[in-house]
């Protein structure tokens, strides 16, 4: 009977060890606590359904002890402990097992989670350490490209404008300009004058000496001509050898002392085809806004009509539209 007590403590002492396995699984699952515990209600609650039985079967075996040899019961307990160990490490496994599945998926949202937040905030450094300087190069490109756009632009809207060989006004601003300028004329009633002038006798400059002296006869009539305007005088090439100049608030009185002025400049500079030097002379013609006409196309036509007037006159002379 005292054997049996010392098996029966054995037992108890070998169950109490298994609970302390199920203790230290208990620590090792630490990071699955809430699951954990509801694991370890479980494992309790089997537990003491087991030591129930187990003290039922105990007493039974005890008391069938008595009339079997002490081997055979130390053998049937040995087994039975046996397998209730086994059970309970099975049981244990199994759930703890199914803590884990169940707590795996949302512990991968976290860590992708965690994960994405991590390389956001990386690639958001990089991005302010680099940004800056990007910023910078990008607002120079687009200063170098602005700065290059204008340019072409203004070059385009210059060109538009502006005679390729002389560098005075060409025939379509002189358009443009005459209009804007009888405009203003007509609504501040103010007086406008037209001067139109033309090379002498150009035709043999340019079959003599050839085009080229004939373009730089051209070019040298446009140096001559701009010193002697002021800002608000417009000189442009007409066409071939013809040029005009358009003269905002200019009485006709004021215009011919300017045509003068520019007639006696050109008659006074040198001019040379090669080593020969070449007598270039203009004749000019003057018509004045309301005297003489009051649109476009009749004051053109009233200051070219005063040109071949000096030109039929002997040249080289200034003429005034006749009213």
């Amino acid at each position: 009977m005292a054997e049996n007590e010392k098996d029966t403590e054995r037992i108890l002492k070998e169950l109490a060890a298994l609970k302390e396995e199920v203790r230290k699984l208990k620590v090792l699952s630490a990071g699955f606590e809430e699951r954990y515990d509801e694991m370890l209600k479980k494992e309790e609650a089997f537990l003491s359904q087991m030591n129930e039985e187990i003290e039922r079967e105990i007493t039974v075996m005890v008391l069938g002890a008595i009339r079997k040899t002490v081997n055979k019961e130390t053998t049937s307990l040995k087994i039975l402990r046996r397998r209730i160990r086994n059970q309970v490490r099975h049981q244990v496994s199994k759930e703890i097992k199914k803590g884990i599945d169940a707590l795996m998926p949302g512990l991968k949202t976290l860590v992708n989670t965690e994960v994405r937040k991590v390389s956001l905030e990386i690639m958001n450094q990089l991005k302010r350490q680099t940004g800056r300087q990007l910023e910078k190069e990008v607002i120079e490109q687009v200063k170098e490209t602005t700065s290059i756009l204008r340019e072409q632009k203004e070059d385009s809207e210059r060109r538009a404008i502006v005679d390729g060989l002389t560098g005075l006004f060409n025939r379509r601003y002189f358009e443009t300009k005459l209009e804007e300028e009888l405009t203003f004329a007509k609504r501040f009633r103010t007086r406008l004058c037209l001067i139109m002038f033309d090379i002498d006798h150009f035709k043999p400059v340019n079959d003599t000496y050839g085009h080229q002296t004939g373009d730089t006869v051209l070019q040298e009539i446009a140096e001559v001509v701009k010193p002697l305007l002021t800002s608000t005088d417009s000189p442009c090439r007409y066409g071939g050898e013809e040029f005009a100049v358009i003269m905002p608030e200019t009485d006709t009185a004021e215009a011919f002392e300017t045509a003068e002025r520019l007639r006696k400049a050109v008659e006074e500079r040198a001019f040379y085809g090669g080593e020969t030097l070449i007598k270039i002379t203009v004749s000019l013609g003057i018509a004045e806004y309301p005297t003489h006409a009051l649109i476009k196309e009749r004051l053109i036509e009233k200051a070219d009509a005063a040109l071949y007037s000096a030109k039929n006159s002997g040249r080289n002379n200034t003429q005034t539209a006749a009213k």
